[in-house]
């Protein structure tokens, strides 16, 4: 019985509009991302691309802060720009 109060079914719905939305949020930037990479791929010559994605990392490595939640980190990382 006491499991049953801590977990009923308006928790339940609650868990799972959370979780369908956070699905949802990691489908949409996979999408954008691969359609990116697609666009990107096709309009710039191989060496470039190893170049931009080498610098990408090092920019990436000095200015994540870990500290954060990952959707702040991202926020932050955005404002960078």
């Amino acid at each position: 019985m006491d499991c049953k109060n801590r977990f009923d079914e308006e928790k339940f719905n609650q868990m799972e509009k959370e979780v369908l939305e956070e699905v949802m949020n990691n489908s949409k930037s996979m999408i954008e991302t691969f359609k990116f990479r697609m666009i990107y791929g096709l309009n710039i010559k191989k060496d470039k691309m190893n170049k931009t994605l080498d610098g990408l990392n090092k920019f990436r490595k000095k200015n994540w802060d870990s500290k954060l939640s990952r959707t702040e980190a991202y926020k932050k990382y955005l404002n960078l720009y």
